[in-house]
């Protein structure tokens, strides 16, 4: 179980380091947009009000509660399935590891929630020639824990099932 939570914390560490480095060192908005690969991939500082993919925008700005109580629920969830897992059993491994995303990052956009002046979350990774939203660390740990988790329960869980019985 150490191994694990030591993964959360790099990657919640990583989160939070280079979500400090776009805000103290990049202009915000477009203005200030970094291309790596023009017109396709930018580094972009911006603060995001709601939650992924565009959805409940705006709502921080009316009630961020909403937002800190939802991730405190799933971080309640999360931590709760994580603590209950058999870590020595090697057939948990997609199981442990969709678990470990999406525990580091609730944890990494929840601090945003509840130390940020304005409550929002800093975004900063701008696929533009893919889609328009943009994102950070914690948001690729939520997305990867999710398709992961996804993957164990609907593939690998009943295949554990029908070994134990």
């Amino acid at each position: 179980m150490i191994k694990w939570i030591l993964i959360i914390l790099a990657l919640v560490g990583l989160d939070q380091v280079t979500k400090a480095l776009v805000v103290s060192n990049m202009i915000y908005g477009e203005a200030g947009s970094i291309p790596i690969i023009e017109d396709f991939f930018h580094f972009t500082y911006t603060l995001n009000d709601g939650a992924g993919l565009g959805l409940l925008e705006g709502l921080a700005d009316k009630n961020y509660l909403v937002f800190i109580i939802l991730i405190a629920i799933a971080l309640v969830i999360f931590s709760a399935m994580f603590i209950k897992t058999d870590f020595k059993n090697k057939k948990n491994f997609w199981y442990i590891l969709g678990l470990t995303f999406l525990i580091a990052g609730a944890i990494g956009n929840g601090l945003d929630r509840v130390f940020q002046v304005d409550h929002y979350v800093v975004d900063f990774i701008d696929f533009r020639g893919i889609w328009p939203y943009i994102f950070n660390v914690a948001d690729i740990c939520l997305n990867v824990g999710i398709a992961i988790f996804i993957m164990d329960q609907f593939f690998l869980e009943p295949k554990r099932k029908k070994l134990h019985g």
